[in-house]
């Protein structure tokens, strides 16, 4: 019986209810940061100002660094990147399309309740139109997206698991 209740609760809240919720955290965060095109101005001179390098960003408690642009700020993210397409030709993750990923939730547990992912991908570039979000590749539930929908010009929410 304990197994069973166990297992019950382990997928409450259901998927579409915690989605539900965190598209309405994430809409209040964004009229906050200024709306759609100020996170599109974010992240194009985030993209701008990190073409050769990249960049990678992890909330950690107390520490900015690299700073993020504040309009990104304000989506409180746990994580922010941007791979460089000069540095990722040639391997599983090599792309043409200058991509800012923006992880806002998102928490894997083993045995429990996955808190499921959510996210924003913003898309710079002169290819820009001809971009679709791909799944991730492979990753545990809280890690990973399967879905997308798309919420403005160039820009993609990411969820998962469906």
């Amino acid at each position: 019986m304990v197994g069973l209740l166990n297992y019950l609760a382990s997928g409450w809240p259901p998927g579409w209810i915690v989605r539900r919720d965190q598209r309405k955290l994430v809409m209040e965060r964004v009229v906050a940061a200024g709306g759609w095109p100020a996170l599109q101005q974010a992240s194009d001179a985030l993209v701008e100002s990190n073409l050769d390098s990249g960049f990678r960003w992890l909330r950690v408690l107390g520490s900015n660094q690299p700073p993020l642009p504040a309009a990104l700020a304000a989506l409180r993210p746990q994580e922010v990147w941007f791979y460089s397409p000069s540095l990722m030709r040639g391997t599983i993750f090599g792309t043409d399309f200058l991509v800012v990923h923006v992880k806002i939730f998102g928490v894997h547990s083993t045995g429990s309740y996955a808190y499921p992912y959510f996210g924003l991908e913003f898309v710079s570039g002169t290819n820009a139109g001809r971009y679709t979000p791909t799944p991730s590749l492979g990753g545990v539930s809280g890690n990973g997206y399967d879905a997308y929908r798309k919420v403005a010009h160039r820009i993609y929410e990411i969820y998962g698991p469906r």
